[in-house]
């Protein structure tokens, strides 16, 4: 994908380093050239300019982009002005950080339908993940249904489970197992053998397993 990520303090520089190691071709904007020079070498192409300006955002490239992301959150006035800015130039897709409800429903009065709280999306992430020793990641499907990656706990280590035999005594599915940053197992790859493979659990492996919550817990707590 073609990004514009407007705004290289903490949130947008993050998006756009991580869309760039992803492969994506993004161009950060700023108006602080200290940032613009600071992040050149790790993010796809970086420019210096104020998007508040709407002569200066024409040299955006407005029609090329599949999206821009307003990554402004400290600043109410300027993030709304930029995508009020976008809108009236015919960007057919823009993404606001909001930092309020206020915000939000500015951005929605312009017509912005897709934002981002980066703050609220974190807190959730951790409070779903904080009770529970070992997870590493947990993204909700829904409230109930979650995915969840953890280091393998200690009363598995050893012992050796297929993936179809772990389903029917944990209630949890195995999407993946990792070791030494490789998948060794992963049920892209699934076979109609799967009753049969037998995976052998080891130390420090990582397993990503797909459920319920109630499930989950249960596992945890075993």
């Amino acid at each position: 994908m073609n990004i514009v990520a407007i705004g290289l303090g903490n949130f947008g520089a993050s998006l756009a380093k991580t869309l760039t190691a992803l492969g994506h071709e993004v161009l950060g904007v700023d108006n602080d050239l200290n940032k613009v020079e600071y992040f050149k070498d790790v993010v796809a192409n970086t420019i210096c300019l104020d998007a508040t300006d709407p002569h200066a955002l024409r040299l955006l490239p407005v029609k090329e982009a599949d999206v821009f992301v307003v990554c402004i959150g400290d600043d109410f006035g300027i993030s709304v002005m930029i995508a009020a800015l976008l809108k009236k130039m015919g960007v057919p897709r823009v993404i606001c950080r909001e930092s309020s409800s206020i915000h939000l429903t500015v951005l929605n009065a312009i017509g912005i339908r897709e934002t981002i709280n980066p703050e609220y999306e974190s807190a959730k992430i951790i409070a779903h993940k904080l009770p529970f020793k070992g997870i590493q990641n947990m993204f909700s499907i829904t409230d109930s249904f979650k995915i969840i990656d953890m280091v393998m706990p200690v009363l598995l280590v050893g012992k050796k489970y297929s993936p179809v035999n772990f389903r029917k005594e944990m209630h949890l599915k195995i999407i993946a197992l990792k070791r030494n940053h490789r998948i060794v197992y992963s049920s892209a790859q699934t076979t109609e053998n799967d009753d049969k493979l037998d995976l052998d659990f080891r130390e420090n492996d990582i397993l990503v397993l797909v459920g319920e919550i109630r499930d989950i817990r249960r596992f945890l707590h075993e």
